[in-house]
C-alpha cells in the first residue's frame, strides 16, 4: 500500500528541486517575516504602551496641575483682605480674577457667594467654545461679569472686551441664591472644598467647583472648572485611531471621555401653544423654575457629569417650547436631598413623581406623563414572584425619599422595607444579602443593572400590588404658589404628539438604542472596572475582546484628591495598534512572493545541471532495465558526484551483461543437460531433443527470411527472440523424464521391463510337450493305432506353431488388429494348461499384496493360455485435477496401467494400450507444469506455450489443449512439423522402422491434408531445403532418396 502510495506522487527532479528551492527559501523567508511580524509587533505593542504611559502621566500631570492650581488658587485669593470691601467685589479683585483665568484657561469662572444672597462671578470665555456658544458672546468679547442677588431677584450680565470694557449689558430675573449650593453649603473655613461633578446655573452644564469660605466672614470664594474643558483636553491627546480615553471612578462612573457619545436620536421640536394674553403675561413674570434632576434615576432624570439627561428632562424641554417656561435644572444631590429642599422652598418643582397622599400634601400635581410599572431585583435562585404579598416577611430594598415608601409600610407591613440612599444601592443589598429583593420600576432596574454590569441577579418581570392601588404614573410636582403654572404645564403635556412620544420612547426605553447615553454615565466596558482593581496590570498593555474585536486595554491610576479612586484609560482596537506592522509584514510577503517568481526561472534553469544528467542517467537505468547492456554509455556531468554515478552505472551494466551472459550459458547448459538426460534415458529416443531444435532453428530462420505474406508479419529478429525459441524447442520433451521408460521403449504389445512373449512361448512349449505325453501315453495304450496318434501328434504340434506364430506377430503390432483377429486371438487365449507351481512364491511385496487380493487356488490350477487378471490391473492414485489455467482437455483411463495379457495382444495398432498412451501423452502435461513452475524473466515467457503445444493440431484433435489453428502461433506450428519430421526419420524407435526421407515427406504431406501439419510452414519446410539440410546431416545415406516436392507444394489446405 505504501509503495502503491509513493507511486502516485512521484515528481520529476526538475520540480524536486525546484520544490526545495522554494521550501528552504520559503521557509527563510517565512522565519524572517516570522521574526519581523514578532519585533514589529513588539515594536508597536512597546511604542503604543509608551504613549499611553506618557498621555496617563499628562493627564495625571494635568489633573494634578489642575487640583493644585485650583486649590492653591482658591488658597491664596482667599487670603486676600481687600476681595471685598463693604460686601461688594472691588474692581481690582476682577482684574486679579481675569488674570489668574488668563493664566490658566481651563479655569470656567471664580466668584463670591456672600451669605446675604449676593453673588459676583467672573467667566472666562475662553476656557471652552460651549461656552461663548452658550452665553451668545461676539469673538471681540473676553469676560462675563455677573451679579445677582437673592432679595431684588435680579441678575445683571456685562459682556466685556479683553480691556474690561463693557460691549453689552442685560438684566435677568432669578432665583438664583448661592447659599443653596452644595458647593456654599460644604465649604469649610480653612479648607479647601472640591465638589463631584454638577449642573452650573450660570451655563447650564457640568463643571467642578473648588471652594472655601473667606476668613472671618460666611462668605465663600469659589473656582469652576467646565468638564467640557477637560473631555476637549482629553480628545487632544494624539492617539492611534479609534482610540477611547476614559477618565473614571472605581465604580466606573465616567468623569470625561473622548467619546463624543450623546445619543443622535432626536425629539421633534414643539410650536408655541396659543396661550391667552393673561398666561404669556404671567410667564412674562416668572423666573426660571428651579427644578430637580436626579443622579442616577436611568433614563427617567439622571446627569451625566452634571448634564441633565432623561425623559422626563426631554418632557420639560418640550413643555418650555410650547410655553416659553424656563427650567433651571438643580443636581449634584441625592433624591431625598432634593425632595427637602422642595420641601424647604429651595425648589420650585420636582420632575417625575407618583401621585401619592404624601406628594399631594407638598403642593400641586401635574396630569402623567409616562406610566412606570414596578418591577423586583431577586437573587437568580429565587422562585418567580408575580405577587408583592410573596415577600411577606421578607428584607425589601427601595430608594430613600420616595412618596410611595410610607403607602408600601402602611399597606404592606409584614414586608421589612429598608431604604438605602440611591436605586443601585438597593440591588447591591440584595447581591450582599442585605435584602431579599429591591424594588423600582422595571425600566429603572433593567438599566441600571445593565449601565453597571450586574449579570448575577434576576430581574422579575412586572409585580402586582393587587388589591392594592399603587400608582405607577410619573407627574411634575409644584408649590402651590405656581398653580396658576399648572393648567399651562397640563396643557402643553396634553399638546405633546404621538410622533413626539414615539420618538421618546425610541430615545430613552428602547433596549440597545440608548447605549450611548448609558456609557457616557458609565464606562462601556466591564473589563474597565474589573481591571483597575489589579494593581498589576496598571499602566501595561492588556489584549480583551469586547463586542466580538479584540482591543488593547491601558488603565493607570491617577490621584484627583477625590474620596475614590479614579483612573485614566485608554482602549485601543488591536488593529489599530498593529495595523502598520501588519502591512509592512504583508508588503514584506508580497515581495518575497515576487522575488521567489523571479527566482523560478533561474533557479529552473540552474537546475537543469542536476535534472539533466540525471534524466541521462534514467536514460541508462532503464536500458539496464530492459537488459539492454550493450547499448548503456557514461554519461558526462561536471557535478562529480553524478559523473562518479554514471561510471558506476556502466560498470554495473558490463558486469551484469557478464554475469547474465553466464547465467544463460548456465542455464542452456542445464537445458541441454535435461535434454541430453531424457534422449540417454532411452537408446530408442536418443537424440531426438537434440535433432528437434536443429530443425526447428533452420525453419524459423527461413520463416523470419520469407518474404510470402502468411510470413510477412513474422520474424525472430532479437537474440533473445531467437534464444526463446531455441529454448522451448529443447525442453518440448522435457516432460518425459516422468514417463516410464518401459512405456517409451515399449516395442511389442506385451513388453513391460521384459517382453513376454517368452512367457507365452513358454506356455506353448508345456501344450507342446503335453501333446507329446498324450502321444506316448494312448500309443500305450493302443500300439497298433501309432500311426493315426501320430498323425495327430504332427497336427497338434503344426497348430500350435500357427498359433503361437501368430500371437508373436501380433504381439509385434505392425499390422492392424480387425475383429476377426481379436475373435481369433480370444479362441487362442482360451486354451488351458495345468500349473502345478505355487505363483506366490518370490513375488516382491507390491506382488505378493496384489496376488493376496485373489483366492487361493488349489493346485494342479488350470490356467489359460493368455491370461487378464486383477493383478495385471494398476488403479489410478494421483490427483488427475489440473490447474484449468493450463487448459488441459485430455480424457484420461480410468486406470493408470492395465497390463493383461489378452487386453495388450488386443491392440488394434500398434502396441500401446490407452493407458499407455495416456501415458506417452502426458509428457506434455508434465512439460507445461515443469516450465510453468519457473520464473521465465520477460524474454522467455513464451517458452511453456512454444514447448507444449507440439503435439496440437489445426482442427483441435491435438493435446493436451485441443487447440486450432487460430490458437497456434508460428513458432508453434513450425515446432509440430520439427517434432513429426523427426520422429518419421528417426532409426532408433523401438516400435517402427526408420522411413526414407521420400516416405516421411509423404506421410507429412497427408498429415497436411487431414490439417495436423501447417501447410505454408510444409510448404516452407520443403522449397527452403531445410528437409535436405537436416537429412544430409543427420541421416544415413541409405534413407536419402530423391524427394518431388513439386506435387506437394500446390497442394491446397483442406478447410
Amino acid at each position: 500500500m505504501l509503495q502503491g502510495s509513493f507511486k502516485r506522487f512521484r515528481i520529476s527532479i526538475h520540480l524536486t528541486l525546484l520544490s526545495i528551492f522554494i521550501i528552504a527559501t520559503g521557509l527563510t523567508a517565512t522565519i524572517a517575516i516570522g521574526l519581523n511580524y514578532y519585533f514589529s509587533m513588539s515594536i508597536a505593542s512597546e511604542s503604543a504602551r509608551n504613549s499611553f504611559q506618557m498621555t496617563a502621566k499628562y493627564t495625571r500631570d494635568y489633573l494634578s496641575n489642575i487640583d493644585d492650581s485650583a486649590t492653591k488658587v482658591t488658597k491664596i485669593l482667599a487670603q486676600n483682605p481687600s476681595l471685598l470691601k463693604g460686601n461688594i467685589l472691588t474692581p481690582s479683585s476682577y482684574q486679579s480674577f481675569a488674570q489668574i483665568m488668563a493664566t490658566n484657561p481651563i479655569f470656567y469662572s471664580i466668584y463670591i457667594g456672600q451669605n446675604n444672597g449676593d453673588f459676583d462671578q467672573l467667566i472666562n470665555l475662553a476656557a471652552s467654545p460651549l461656552i461663548r456658544k452658550k452665553f451668545s458672546a461676539s469673538i471681540k468679547d473676553r469676560w462675563l461679569k455677573v451679579s445677582s442677588s437673592a432679595q431684588s431677584k435680579l441678575e445683571t450680565v456685562q459682556y466685556l472686551d479683553k480691556n474690561f470694557k463693557v460691549r453689552h449689558i442685560q438684566q435677568n430675573k432669578t432665583d438664583f441664591d448661592p447659599t443653596q449650593r452644595v458647593w456654599f453649603q460644604q465649604s469649610k473655613n480653612g479648607e479647601i472644598y472640591k465638589s463631584e461633578p454638577y449642573q452650573f446655573n450660570s451655563l447650564q452644564a457640568p463643571g467642578l467647583t473648588f471652594s472655601t469660605i473667606l476668613p472671618n466672614t460666611k462668605h465663600v470664594l469659589a473656582l469652576d472648572i467646565a468638564l467640557s474643558s477637560l473631555s476637549s483636553q482629553l480628545q487632544e491627546h494624539q492617539l492611534p485611531v479609534g482610540s477611547e480615553v476614559y477618565l473614571y471612578q472605581e465604580n466606573g462612573e465616567l468623569i470625561a471621555t473622548s467619546n463624543n457619545q450623546i445619543s443622535q436620536l432626536k425629539v421633534p421640536d414643539s410650536q408655541p401653544l396659543n396661550l391667552t394674553e393673561q398666561e404669556k403675561q404671567f410667564i412674562a413674570k416668572t423666573p426660571a423654575l428651579t427644578i430637580s434632576n436626579s443622579k442616577d434615576w436611568v433614563p427617567i432624570d439622571f446627569a451625566i457629569s452634571g448634564q441633565p439627561q432623561g425623559y422626563s428632562v426631554d418632557i420639560m424641554k418640550l413643555i418650555s417650547q410650547l410655553t416659553y417656561i424656563k427650567f433651571d435644572y438643580v443636581n449634584g444631590f441625592t433624591w431625598s436631598q432634593l425632595v427637602t429642599m422642595f420641601k424647604h422652598n429651595e425648589l420650585d418643582a420636582l420632575q417625575a413623581v407618583y401621585d401619592t397622599p404624601l406628594n399631594q400634601k407638598l403642593g400641586i400635581i401635574s396630569d402623567p406623563f409616562l406610566s412606570m410599572p414596578f418591577a423586583l431585583v431577586t437573587q437568580p435562585s429565587d422562585v418567580p414572584i408575580t405577587q408583592m404579598q410573596a415577600i411577606n416577611n421578607k428584607t425589601l430594598a427601595i430608594a430613600q425619599g420616595w412618596s410611595i415608601t410610607p403607602l408600601l409600610k402602611d399597606k404592606l407591613p409584614l414586608i421589612n422595607i429598608i431604604e438605602f440612599e440611591t436605586p443601585l444601592e438597593a440591588i447591591n443589598a440584595v447581591k450582599t444579602g442585605q435584602a431579599y429583593a429591591a424594588l423600582d420600576s422595571y425600566i429603572i432596574l433593567k438599566n441600571i443593572m445593565s449601565q453597571n454590569f450586574i449579570d448575577d441577579l434576576t430581574l422579575q418581570p412586572s409585580i402586582s400590588f393587587k388589591p392594592l392601588k399603587i400608582p405607577e404614573t410619573l407627574h411634575i410636582l409644584l408649590h402651590k404658589e405656581h398653580s396658576d403654572l399648572l393648567p399651562i404645564i397640563n396643557k402643553a403635556l396634553n399638546h405633546i404628539t404621538a410622533k413626539q412620544k414615539a420618538a421618546l420612547h425610541s430615545k430613552w426605553l428602547e433596549s440597545n438604542v440608548n447605549d450611548a447615553i448609558f456609557q457616557s454615565i458609565n464606562v462601556p466596558y466591564k473589563s474597565l472596572i474589573t481591571e483597575a482593581k489589579k494593581s498589576s496590570v496598571h499602566n501595561n498593555l492588556i489584549k480583551k475582546t469586547l463586542s466580538n474585536t479584540e482591543y488593547y486595554m491601558f488603565i493607570s491610576p491617577v490621584n484627583m484628591r477625590d474620596k475614590v479612586k479614579t483612573y485614566f484609560a485608554v482602549v485601543t482596537p488591536y488593529n489599530t495598534i498593529i495595523g502598520k506592522s501588519l502591512e509592512k509584514v504583508k508588503l514584506s510577503m508580497l515581495l518575497t512572493a515576487l522575488c521567489l517568481l523571479c527566482m523560478l526561472p533561474i533557479s529552473f534553469y540552474f537546475a537543469r545541471f542536476i535534472a539533466n544528467p540525471v534524466k541521462r542517467l534514467v536514460t541508462q537505468n532503464n536500458l539496464i532495465k530492459h537488459r539492454k547492456y550493450n547499448e548503456v554509455q557514461t554519461s558526462l556531468s561536471h557535478i562529480k558526484e553524478l559523473d562518479e554515478l554514471a561510471e558506476s552505472l556502466t560498470d554495473m551494466a558490463s558486469s551484469l551483461y557478464q554475469h547474465e551472459e553466464n547465467q544463460k550459458k548456465l542455464m542452456e547448459s542445464f537445458i541441454k543437460l535435461i535434454a541430453q538426460a531424457i534422449d540417454d534415458k532411452s537408446p530408442y529416443t536418443a537424440g531426438h531433443c537434440e535433432r528437434v531444435p536443429e530443425i526447428g532453428i533452420m525453419l524459423v530462420d527461413e520463416a523470419s527470411k520469407s518474404e510470402k505474406d502468411c510470413f510477412s508479419d513474422f520474424a525472430l529478429k532479437t537474440e533473445n527472440e531467437q534464444r526463446e525459441f531455441r529454448i522451448a524447442a529443447w525442453l518440448h520433451d522435457c516432460g518425459k523424464i516422468t514417463t516410464p521408460e518401459h512405456i517409451v521403449d515399449k516395442g511389442t504389445k506385451l513388453e513391460t521391463i521384459y517382453n513376454r512373449i517368452h512367457e507365452v512361448r513358454m506356455r506353448f512349449e508345456v501344450l507342446h510337450r503335453d501333446a507329446e505325453i498324450q502321444y506316448y501315453k494312448q500309443l500305450l495304450l493302443e500300439p497298433d493305432s501309432g500311426s493315426f496318434y501320430q498323425q495327430e501328434l504332427k497336427r497338434k504340434h503344426a497348430k500350435l506353431q500357427e498359433e503361437f506364430t501368430f500371437i508373436a506377430q501380433t504381439n509385434i503390432g505392425g499390422e492392424y488388429m480387425g475383429k476377426n483377429k481379436v475373435e481369433q486371438l480370444t479362441k487362442i487365449s482360451n486354451q488351458t494348461w495345468q500349473r502345478y507351481f505355487d505363483d506366490s512364491l518370490g513375488l516382491s511385496p507390491i506382488e505378493f499384496e496384489k496376488h493376496s487380493k485373489e483366492s487361493k487356488r488349489k493346485l494342479p490350477a488350470t490356467e489359460k493360455l493368455l491370461l487378464d487378471t486383477e493383478q495385471h490391473i494398476e488403479l489410478r492414485t494421483n490427483n488427475t485435477n489440473y490447474d484449468p489455467n493450463f487448459g488441459i482437455k485430455m480424457t484420461i483411463p480410468e486406470r493408470l496401467y492395465n497390463r493383461g495379457e489378452l487386453y495388450n495382444l488386443s491392440i488394434s495398432r500398434g502396441t500401446l494400450t490407452t493407458e499407455d498412451r495416456y501415458k506417452i501423452n502426458e509428457h506434455v502435461i508434465s512439460t507445461i507444469k515443469m516450465l510453468d513452475n519457473l520464473p521465465f524473466p520477460e524474454e522467455l515467457k513464451n517458452v511453456p506455450r512454444y514447448a507444449s503445444t507440439h503435439h496440437e493440431t489445426l482442427i483441435g484433435t491435438g493435446y493436451p489443449r485441443k487447440l486450432t489453428a487460430d490458437d497456434l502461433s508460428i513458432p508453434e506450428r513450425i515446432l509440430v512439423l520439427a517434432d513429426i519430421f523427426e520422429a518419421l526419420t528417426a532409426a532408433d524407435r523401438p516400435y517402427k522402422k526408420a522411413k526414407p526421407l521420400s516416405i516421411a515427406i509423404d506421410i507429412m504431406y497427408k498429415m497436411v491434408l487431414d490439417q495436423h501439419i501447417d501447410k505454408n510452414v510444409f510448404e516452407l519446410f520443403l522449397t527452403s531445403g531445410v528437409y535436405i539440410t537436416y537429412a544430409k546431416k543427420y541421416l544415413p545415406v541409405e534413407q536419402l532418396d530423391s524427394v518431388d516436392i513439386d506435387k506437394y507444394i500446390k497442394v491446397k489446405q483442406v478447410a
